[in-house]
């Protein structure tokens, strides 16, 4: 009986929590911010590698470059911020030398810089679940939850009273499994930002 009441208080608790809303506040970002990366990086290489028979498209690739190592040193600290995530550097030793030309060569032979890549190309199909997972869950919930105002208004296909109360109460719990799944999805985000956005232990 102890162990069904603390399982049953920890699935309740997850409505109470911090962490709870700033994975949701991840995930929200997820949709605008992967429709940036992949509008950008999409636009810059098909420019760059489509000038580089006239040489203009080094200096343009070289610039995406850069960016893409910035934007995915921001997705990391976002993950690191807003989901907890424990994310090693994405700089190793080698990294720490006093040539430009060396920090850059490094970059380049960096596994970590291009799975960056990677992920930020996939944050935009990714985002894109996210935000249809939430509308889905978070619109089931309300219609769930406000059943009886409908029911009252003349709008929703209950047949009493009684039926829609019973919906309403039903509305609550698929709103904490809601919250919970969320949560998950949330996870696994912050499992995938630490793969892709950090050193591994050989590296380092």
């Amino acid at each position: 009986m102890v162990e069904v009441g603390g399982a049953i208080r920890e699935f309740l608790m997850v409505a109470f929590k911090k962490q709870t809303y700033l994975n949701i506040l991840y995930l929200l970002f997820s949709f605008p911010l992967g429709t940036a990366y992949f509008i950008f990086l999409v636009t810059g290489l098909s420019f760059g590698f489509g000038l580089l028979i006239v040489w203009v498209g080094i200096p343009v690739l070289l610039l995406i470059f850069l960016a893409w190592w910035e934007i995915a040193s921001f997705e990391r600290q976002m993950a690191i911020w807003l989901l907890g995530t424990e994310i090693p550097s994405m700089y190793t030793q080698s990294f720490y030398g006093d040539s430009i030309l060396n920090k850059f060569i490094q970059r380049v032979k960096s596994p970590v810089t291009w799975k960056a890549l990677i992920f930020l190309l996939l944050k935009f199909p990714l985002g894109i679940f996210s935000l249809v997972l939430m509308v889905v869950l978070l619109g089931l919930t309300l219609t769930m939850l406000f059943t009886p105002v409908l029911y009252l208004l003349g709008v929703s296909d209950v047949n009493s009273a009684l039926e829609a109360f019973i919906v309403s109460l039903s509305g609550m719990l698929v709103g904490f499994v809601s919250l919970h799944v969320l949560n998950m999805l949330a996870i696994i985000s912050g499992n995938f930002a630490r793969i892709m956005l950090g050193s591994s232990e050989k590296q380092l």
